[in-house]
């Protein structure tokens, strides 16, 4: 489907079928992603490199806060009044806006000597699509085309016009970057990272399309580029791993993490190992032509 079309067909998908939102909901969106409730510290400094690869299947994390327990019971309990609170405030994001920085948590349930922090409620941020991730919340597909094709589009303008604003995210912290030049100014500097940002909070709205696709073994999606990638790099790490059959018991406790059967590629894989799989244009195109299909056949 031509960019143009797909656009126009999400728009009208993501206004239509929207529920009418309960305002507590709105409110309990709002608490979680400003107050997340459970903090640790991040000691180390990622160096990222400026050619940002899909890290499949891992969302970037923010900054060591997550939904505590009592969040996270609050999160499933409620996902039927959240779904279409999150939809809602998918399309009302603007990336020209300034982002807030959040009031400090006043009572973290959990805090491993960690800043008591979250994010901007009203921004793209790790958190939001955290949560969207922990309800399998599929539905919310036509509202994350949309969402990311918008920040497509300012990342292509501010690459090409130097004057023209870089997109406005919150919450992905990239460590340090090597700048152009050391002589740049605080607002060339600050430009260039708003920029890098924008850039790998892309790359995990794409995983986020094809996580969630892929969790319903969606055929479309399984011939992408992109699932064929990932399947090579399981079957590449699963190599040094015990032999397996399916079937066999799943060993636990080995190097460190335990040990789960990839429900696709049906190899062994640890926990929160991920592939790294370079972007391109075409494997992007190829999730969001998978996630308009799914659309069209789920309405």
């Amino acid at each position: 489907m031509p960019m143009k079309k797909l656009s126009i067909f999400c728009h009208i998908i993501a206004l239509t079928s929207l529920q009418a939102q309960d305002p507590a909901a709105g409110d309990l969106l709002d608490k979680t992603i400003s107050y997340p409730g459970s903090y640790s510290q991040v000691c180390d400094v990622m160096t990222v490199d400026t050619d940002i690869p899909y890290r499949a299947f891992e969302l970037t994390d923010f900054s060591g806060a997550s939904f505590s327990k009592t969040n996270q019971a609050l999160i499933d309990k409620n996902r039927d009044i959240l779904i279409p609170a999150i939809r809602a405030r998918l399309l009302d994001v603007n990336f020209t806006r300034k982002v807030k920085f959040p009031v400090e948590d006043p009572k973290p349930e959990e805090n491993f000597d960690g800043d008591a922090f979250g994010c901007d409620p009203k921004s793209l941020n790790p958190l939001l699509l955290d949560l969207i991730q922990r309800l399998h919340a599929i539905e919310t597909l036509p509202e994350l085309l949309i969402v990311e094709q918008k920040l497509v589009k300012g990342i292509a303008q501010a690459k090409m016009d130097p004057n023209y604003p870089a997109p406005l995210t919150a919450g992905w912290f990239v460590g340090f970057l090597t700048t152009n030049s050391e002589n740049q100014s605080d607002a060339e500097r600050d430009r260039f990272s708003n920029l890098f940002q924008a850039r790998v909070a892309q790359r995990d709205l794409v995983m986020l399309m094809a996580l969630l696709m892929r969790e319903k073994s969606y055929i479309p999606y399984l011939k992408t580029s992109l699932e064929t990638a990932y399947a090579r790099g399981l079957k590449k790490a699963a190599a040094v791993y015990p032999t397996y059959k399916v079937g066999d018991p799943i060993p636990e406790g080995k190097y460190g993490r335990d040990f789960k059967l990839d429900p696709i590629v049906h190899v062994l894989r640890r926990e929160r190992d991920f592939v790294s799989i370079p972007y391109t244009r075409e494997s992007r195109d190829e999730v969001r032509a998978a996630a308009a299909k799914w659309i069209i056949e789920h309405p």
